[in-house]
């Protein structure tokens, strides 16, 4: 049987049957670690750990990844245990450190592998944190996590919702590599991949994409964060919004404020949610008299990313854009740009 029959039979079995099958499939194939990466050719960095070099396009990279995230209610996601989140945060505090092969050793207990990943773009090397595929294909949907050795910025860049947020990851991709932030961060998993925001890594459901953030931002790193709406659904919104900035808790952080000048130089309707009266003059500066109150619901107050950001006194950006915005090239281009510059200009 050819590669690509297995592949496919592999999809089809856990795409048909049910989630309770699928997660002994899901297990005893783990043992199986496969070490073939489609597309790569890779090899070890290193005889003591199992580090590998992929060498490619890292937009195409992260395409590839947004290709393989779990999808909506395929009941393909697995909620960590309680010690695969332990171990997870001793992981990637391991990788943020880059004491590599300690993190190599310990993502494959786990069933990941550490990648050193060289853009050919850029020449621009980065560590990718990712889970094992077997057969070509994720298992668990816990995501993807880069490191840039050679940061000049202290800042992460997430996208928590991929295939959701249709583009976010392009756009995401596009801003870590403009700003040579530190750290950048993809979901695995639809948000609603077994059901209802299942898999949604903004709230509270205990995900591997959070203990990540969590011994990332132990350096005090400034997070910001990725989203998308439609206009369609926001009635009450002016009907030209095309971005909604915060900070996850109602203020004007220097941070918002900034992005939110960068976009409005490019010509991007943007309004941020804040607790000011619509009175107030730096709501007028932002919000053209309209009230901060009103966006409140694209606020990300919820935000678990947000709020453990707030909890170790470390800046957060919530970005929402609509999807005129994501829908467009050029657009996607200009935006992510902004963000970068914003990331280079707040760190």
């Amino acid at each position: 049987m050819s590669a690509l029959s297995r592949r496919k039979m592999c999809k089809y079995f856990f795409l048909r049957i049910s989630p309770f099958l699928a997660s002994i499939v899901s297990s005893f194939l783990l043992n199986y670690q496969s070490k073939k990466i489609l597309g790569f050719s890779s090899q070890p960095l290193t005889s003591e750990a199992n580090i590998l070099t992929e060498r490619g396009n890292f937009l195409e990279e992260i395409s590839r990844i947004k290709k393989l995230a779990l999808p909506k209610n395929s009941h393909l996601y697995q909620n960590p245990t309680t010690a695969d989140l332990d171990n997870f945060r001793v992981l990637a505090s391991s990788l943020i450190s880059q004491d590599i092969n300690t993190a190599a050793n310990k993502a494959n207990v786990l069933n990941y592998e550490i990648v050193k990943f060289i853009d050919i773009s850029s020449g621009q090397a980065f560590y990718s944190l990712r889970e094992r595929r077997v057969l070509g294909y994720p298992i668990r949907g816990w995501g993807s996590y880069f490191i840039n050795p050679t940061y000049s910025s202290n800042a992460l860049v997430e996208v928590p919702h991929v295939l959701f947020d249709k583009f976010s990851e392009e756009i995401g991709a596009k801003a870590f590599l403009g700003s040579a932030a530190r750290g950048f961060l993809v979901a695995g998993a639809h948000r609603d991949a077994n059901g209802t925001d299942t898999a949604d890594v903004c709230n509270p459901i205990n995900s591997i994409f959070q203990e990540v953030h969590k011994a990332w931002t132990s350096s005090q790193a400034k997070t910001w964060q990725i989203h998308g709406f439609s206009i369609s659904d926001k009635p009450s919104f002016p009907s030209n919004t095309q971005s909604i900035l915060s900070d996850g808790k109602g203020r004007l952080s220097t941070e918002v404020m900034d992005l939110s000048q960068r976009m409005r130089l490019r010509s991007f309707i943007t309004y941020v949610y804040n607790e000011l009266s619509a009175s107030d003059v730096l709501n007028q500066q932002v919000n053209q008299g309209v009230a901060g109150q009103a966006f409140s619901s694209l606020g990300g107050t919820q935000n678990v990313q947000g709020v453990y950001c707030h909890s170790v006194g470390t800046a957060f950006t919530h970005i929402e854009l609509e999807k005129s915005v994501r829908d467009s090239s050029t657009n996607r281009d200009l935006v992510s740009r902004s963000i970068a510059d914003s990331i280079q200009a707040m760190t």
